[in-house]
């Protein structure tokens, strides 16, 4: 299984306000957008290769918690499933996400 990183976090925000935000997120590519069936969203990202790694593949839930909240499930993971060390990179993706995403937003841990 190759290295990951996942965090969650409940916004104080409307779903579609996110999904919004991260349409226009820079320095990922969206690979794919689709419903989940509940009322969320789902987003598929890639972090293409660089000198510290060969790649990451993003995974974004939105899901809806009450009227102004949203859960925001970010998952990054090695794209070469051999990798099992990945120095932080993971971990620096949903960071960087998640700031971007949340600038502004009052968010609670779970």
């Amino acid at each position: 299984m190759a290295a990951n990183f996942t965090d969650r976090v409940l916004a104080t925000a409307p779903l579609m306000m996110l999904v919004e935000r991260l349409r226009r997120v820079q320095g990922y590519q969206i690979t794919k957008e689709y419903a989940d069936g509940f009322g969320g969203a789902i987003f598929e990202l890639i972090h293409s290769i660089s000198f510290s790694s060969w790649g990451e593949n993003i995974t974004i839930h939105f899901s809806i918690y009450n009227n102004t909240q949203t859960l925001v499930e970010i998952k990054s993971e090695c794209t070469l499933p051999t990798q099992v060390v990945d120095w932080g990179k993971n971990k620096k993706n949903v960071t960087a996400i998640m700031s971007y995403l949340l600038n502004g937003i009052m968010v609670s841990r779970i």
